[in-house]
């Protein structure tokens, strides 16, 4: 028998450490292939939509009733109202809250002293009587003038690319080109009741590069441009997975 002593096993290598997971940032979420997003402003006749469908209704149901109701032309008139209250004033979330809280003052107020009554007695007695031809010629009208803003804008617009943002303009496609580099944008909401007709807001760029802000205006869908632009300028918004 030798005696020889017996060689000791080899130590099996220990295991390499799993790499660790990179954080879950927007960028994985985008869309496969978006490499632009296109943001068209437009002019405040656009929150005019809601007297154009309403002029639509009116004037169908004279058309297929054969009849007025008594208080058609009030209600067509508080829609034109309103429309016209919404371009005319910027509604921030304080001013909206006042109001409402001022409305709600004078109608409890009214209801308990009493005063309301000749308010509402003048506008059960109130007639607007138009034919369903002044319907017509309203939504007609507004179908043209929203037919051109449509033509409009597609000369019209803002380009965003992961390392320019380009603003296209006129028939010959005119080009102001903006370096992503130091840009930073800011997302607006000046006027609650917009956003609540159009989810309209605006955006605002600026750059060392330029002297004054650059404001889009009126840029429907704001936040869901304001979520792709993020991603497609590769802005890293870090979600954290359990």
């Amino acid at each position: 028998m030798s005696d020889e002593p017996t060689p000791a096993p080899t130590p099996e290598p220990a295991p390499a450490p799993a790499p660790a997971e990179a954080p879950h940032t927007a960028a994985d979420d985008a869309e496969p292939g978006l490499d632009r997003i296109i943001v068209r402003p437009y002019p405040k006749v656009i929150f005019f939509w809601l007297t154009w469908i309403v002029s639509l209704i009116a004037g169908l149901w004279i058309t297929l009733t054969g009849e007025t109701p008594v208080h058609l032309g009030t209600v067509w008139m508080c829609f034109f109202a309103f429309n016209l209250l919404v371009i005319s004033f910027d509604f921030t979330e304080v001013i909206s809250v006042m109001v409402i809280a001022v409305i709600a003052m004078i109608i409890f107020a009214g209801l308990h002293f009493e005063f309301l009554s000749p308010i509402g007695d003048f506008f059960r007695e109130l007639r607007l009587d138009m034919s369903g031809s002044f319907y017509y010629t309203m939504f007609g009208l507004f179908t043209i003038i929203y037919v051109v803003v449509f033509i409009k804008s597609r000369f019209d617009y803002w380009e965003f690319r992961h390392n320019e943002v380009i603003h296209r303009r006129g028939v010959f496609a005119d080009m102001r080109r903006y370096s992503t580099e130091d840009l930073r944008w800011f997302k607006e909401i000046p006027d609650v009741l917009e956003r609540v007709i159009a989810g309209s807001g605006r955006m605002i760029l600026t750059t060392p590069r330029e002297k004054h802000p650059i404001v889009i205006q009126h840029v429907v869908g704001i936040n869901r441009i304001d979520e792709r632009v993020a991603d497609i300028m590769g802005v890293k918004r870090v979600v954290l997975k359990k």
